[in-house]
């Protein structure tokens, strides 16, 4: 009985003995295959995404590139960042994830209505946009060099460098006048009549014109018959 004791615990003993021998040499295996050999993964920052898969295999990595409309200021399909950073150790043959520009750069477009011609360059400039088209119209209510209407809707999103066109109002349209025959007339009267009509002399030049009482117009621009708008420089020379 107790030789037979002996042997069954003689057989465990090597059992276990095979079972521990067998577990440290996989664990080894296993720590040997996971571990593998180590590099430092590359800085891809920067890199167009044609260098930075040259890099990723010369270094003895993989790429696995994400696209996606992050920062418009970098070129189309530049990595402009990762993960893991560059320096850290990785495992050779695994992924280093990167994050690259489409290759179509979107942009919002802003609202350029209600600005002036000055200011819509400078919003069109900062959106990566350009201004193509202008077009100007006559408006009663808006004043003149503002924009009152863009060929592509505010908040859409279109790629970057698209042109815009714009509809800008030039003022209220100018009345037209013919201008009168002045000469001879009383100063005084003259001027009354223009500024009734929204007209304005910009030029008065006295000069002493013997025979003549003071205040009457003896020479005139521009000439009678001359069509005038508010836009006009008109002059007048009187007696002094």
């Amino acid at each position: 009985m107790k030789s037979k004791l002996l042997a069954v615990l003689k057989v465990a003993a090597y059992a276990v003995s095979y079972l521990l021998i067998f577990a440290a040499a996989v664990f080894l295996t296993m720590s040997m295959l996971i571990k593998g050999d180590e590099v430092q993964a590359p800085d891809f920052k920067g890199n167009t995404l044609t260098h930075a898969r040259e890099k990723a295999k010369q270094s003895g990595v993989k790429l696995k590139s994400i696209a996606g409309n992050f920062d418009r200021h970098y070129a189309p399909e530049t990595v402009i960042d990762q993960f893991p950073s560059p320096g850290v150790k990785v495992k050779e043959g695994s992924f280093v994830k990167v994050f690259v520009t489409s290759e179509l750069v979107e942009v919002l477009v802003p609202d350029l209505t209600g600005h002036d011609l000055k200011t819509v360059d400078d919003m069109l400039e900062k959106s990566d946009l350009k201004r193509r088209l202008i077009s100007y119209i006559d408006s009663p209510t808006a004043p003149v060099d503002l924009v009152i209407s863009q060929s592509v809707p505010s908040g859409a999103k279109v790629p970057a460098g698209t042109s815009v066109d714009l509809l800008v109002s030039k003022g209220a349209a100018d009345i037209a006048f013919i201008m009168p025959d002045l000469i001879g007339k009383d100063a005084a009267r003259v001027l009354a009549f223009f500024e009734n009509n929204g007209l304005k002399i910009n030029n008065i030049t006295e000069i002493p014109y013997p025979g003549l009482r003071p205040g009457v117009v003896i020479k005139q621009f521009p000439a009678p018959g001359y069509r005038i708008s508010r836009r006009n420089l008109i002059g007048i020379q009187v007696s002094q």
